[in-house]
């Protein structure tokens, strides 16, 4: 089913990584290798590299300049809102809004942006978080913060960067290092930010059907330090690192939710952790309800929406947690108790955080 990419709403990609990761070398790259594409660009006003004013053509307000390759460049120095709806004077002249967040920003909270406002909505879509990762540097960063891990965290597609820096010895144990962090998200090695080959726009990780896919390839995913177990009405599988706090863990379940209990359940979940849980994103089969249910979240914004109608393929449930210490939750016996009605029992687990 493709009509989801009718979706005539401007596509957001947010850019993140840790400072000197190279995320404006890929951002110009990006913009050369695209010259169909008619680009906004948002960099914040702490940006490592800035505005080149020789590139200036034209300048629509104090915040937003129109450059000489065609693209439009904003420089965010208040609420982010009110930009993007100053943007909306020359959505005529735009294709994709590229957003490059600070090195030392969580993204989450550009993520959320664009989805706790119902007008923002309205007019932009994300269509991916692309996390930029210095490989030279991002072991020794890691240990001192936990901020690139956050960023690694909330991305759908990581760049391994700067690659001719390091060994192939080297490079394996980056990766696994980034995996550790998130599993699910494809990786991809690059030096100088070159993108050859790499399709990181107009990617739709935010749609309903991409999710689906998501979660299935996902819920068949043996997670590298984890364990694959049946467990009652759950196919559990789970990873956790000795070194780090950062968990995944993907739960695939047989049986259908009730709807109500199920929303009930997730408010708690979010109310009770939703500072420690980074990413939900997964397909729930309900009771009674012919579509599939697609639910994700960033932090403690949730969003549901509807799927494509179960057909012939068996109703199962999928859903995938990354966040920090997780394995503090009782996950597992919490969504077990849920499917067995035991709403309260379900809840209270819930609130058991060592």
């Amino acid at each position: 089913m493709e009509d989801y990419k009718d979706d005539d709403r401007l596509p957001v990609t947010i850019l993140t990584g840790f400072l000197g990761a190279g995320k404006t070398t890929l951002l110009n790259n990006l913009v050369k290798s695209d010259p169909e594409f008619r680009f906004a660009i948002i960099e914040n006003e702490f940006g490592e590299v800035p505005i080149d004013n020789d590139l200036i053509v034209g300048v629509q307000n104090e915040n937003i300049y129109e450059m000489s390759n065609g693209c439009i460049c904003c420089s965010l120095n208040g609420e982010l809102a009110e930009l993007l709806f100053d943007l909306l004077n020359i959505r005529h002249k735009l294709t994709h809004l590229i957003v490059e967040t600070t090195g030392i920003a969580d993204p989450s909270t550009v993520v959320q942006a664009f989805m706790s406002s119902e007008q923002i909505e309205t007019f932009y879509r994300i269509d991916s978080v692309v996390c930029m990762v210095d490989a030279r540097n991002i072991k020794a960063i890691a240990d001192d913060t936990d901020l690139p891990a956050k960023q690694i965290s909330y991305a759908d597609t990581i760049l391994i960067n700067k690659t001719d820096l390091v060994s192939q010895t080297e490079l394996s144990e980056i990766e696994a290092l980034v995996k550790s962090f998130n599993p699910f998200a494809g990786i991809f090695k690059t030096s100088f930010g070159n993108i050859d080959g790499i399709k990181l726009l107009d990617n739709f990780t935010y749609a309903p059907p991409v999710i689906e896919k998501f979660s299935v390839n996902a819920g068949n995913l043996k997670l590298s330090n984890g364990v694959f177990r049946p467990s009652g009405f759950a196919m559990v599988q789970k990873q956790q690192n000795p070194h780090h706090e950062i968990e995944s863990h993907s739960y695939t379940f047989s049986r259908n939710f009730d709807p109500h209990k199920f929303n009930f359940w997730l408010d708690h979940l979010i109310e009770y952790y939703g500072a420690g849980i980074y990413r939900i994103k997964g397909i729930i089969s309900f009771d009674h309800v012919s579509q599939k249910v697609v639910v994700q979240s960033v932090r403690d914004h949730i969003m549901i929406s509807a799927g494509d109608l179960w057909e012939t393929e068996e109703r199962l449930s999928r859903i995938i947690f990354i966040g920090k210490n997780l394995g503090k939750l009782k996950l597992e016996e919490s969504l077990i108790e849920l499917l067995s009605g035991e709403l309260q029992r379900s809840v209270s687990l819930l609130q058991r955080v060592d």
